[in-house]
């Protein structure tokens, strides 16, 4: 199993390496919860080439080795910031990194990839929080209330 390192999470944002897009889109969506094989499955056309090229450029290691250890998801003590409702959700970091790293897990690799792609083009915390927002509802649609009440607690919102 392999995990992003924070390398990894910094060329989702800055699009700096010259990836082919199979590499990028399996970057987007590894995490540990499946073997690497399996999102070699899961990605289309994604080879062990383009998992190599991830390896090579420090934007995955296995999970826990090369001193790289994968973020655990934010919990509600994390820092919040205010948001129009009177409602309180993460800071921007900690809800990039919530949203990213659990969309594949609560929404599927399908749909989870989607709204990663989401994640990634949010520009500021407002529309960190719109997502944070959409996936509560996305999760109680696909999943019902006490898995969107989990996820809620987890973004800090009452």
């Amino acid at each position: 199993m392999h995990s992003k390192t924070d390398a990894g999470r910094a060329e989702i944002r800055a699009r700096a390496l010259p990836l082919s897009r199979t590499a990028r889109n399996l970057l987007l969506v590894l995490d540990a919860s499946k073997t690497a094989g399996e999102w070699l499955q899961l990605v289309a056309g994604a080879t062990e080439t383009d998992l190599e090229t991830l390896r090579q450029h420090g934007l995955i290691a296995p999970q826990g080795m090369g001193g790289q250890t994968p973020r655990p998801a934010p919990v509600a003590a994390a820092p919040v910031a205010a948001v129009a409702d009177g409602a309180r959700l993460l800071d921007r970091a900690a809800l990039y990194i919530y949203l990213s790293g659990e969309a594949t897990k609560l929404l599927g690799p399908f749909k989870g990839y989607n709204f990663a792609l989401e994640v990634e083009r949010a520009d500021s915390l407002a529309a960190l929080q719109a997502l944070a927002l959409q996936l509560v509802e996305r999760v109680h649609k696909a999943k019902g209330a006490a898995a969107a009440a989990a996820v809620r607690g987890a973004l800090g919102l009452r």
